[in-house]
């Protein structure tokens, strides 16, 4: 996404499947900001001052945009913005994980961030962490039931216990293990010569 004519491919998306918030992960964009979109539509960003690397935001309809009651940048893998909904307000974190690959300092570095944005949660806030979490939860949702449904996939890994870790310490459960997924959903993609 680190170039302005990619926002208008999503926009087209989100208005096609009717989506009012949608997190975004990996857009490269510098620095902090708001961009204002075609039809109203925000793009709220927060990247790395000097690179084009990371970067996440929200992007929102004009309608969920008006509700918006504050957003806040905390690094260029968090932000946080609260909307004001009914019956209750509504807290979301856009999250932008390291990968597996990514030193264990830098893994815990971000959690910790995570977790204390958490604590500046009002307690009757509906909260969402969305955003990619490059996480594997697996398939066996025994493994921490208070978190995880039936539906998740494969096997968990080294990330996916840090999250289901961190789920477990602010009540939260893992979404995408709740719903079944169509099969075309299931699998990850391969490469054509079947090494990659």
């Amino acid at each position: 996404m680190s170039q302005l004519s990619k926002t208008e491919q999503v926009l087209r998306k989100m208005k096609q499947y009717n989506i009012d918030i949608l997190a975004l992960s990996e857009i490269r964009w510098k620095g902090v900001g708001q961009e204002i979109l075609d039809h109203g539509y925000v793009l709220l960003y927060s990247g790395e001052d000097n690179h084009h690397q990371a970067g996440l935001g929200p992007m929102m309809s004009p309608a969920a945009y008006r509700t918006m009651l504050k957003w806040t940048p905390i690094n260029e893998r968090i932000l946080f913005a609260r909307l004001a909904t009914t019956p209750t307000k509504l807290s979301v974190i856009v999250c932008y994980a390291p990968t597996s690959e990514a030193d264990d300092d830098v893994k815990d570095s971000f959690y910790e961030t995570l977790q204390a944005v958490t604590k500046d949660v009002p307690k009757h806030d509906v909260l969402c962490v969305v955003g990619d979490l490059n996480t594997k939860v697996g398939a066996d949702c025994m493994y921490s039931p208070e978190v995880l449904g039936p539906h998740g996939l494969g096997q968990i890994n080294k990330n996916g216990a840090l999250l289901v870790d961190f789920a477990l310490s602010i009540y939260l459960v893992v979404g995408g293990t709740i719903f079944e997924h169509k099969n075309v959903h299931k699998y990850t993609w391969a490469s054509p010569n079947g090494s990659t």
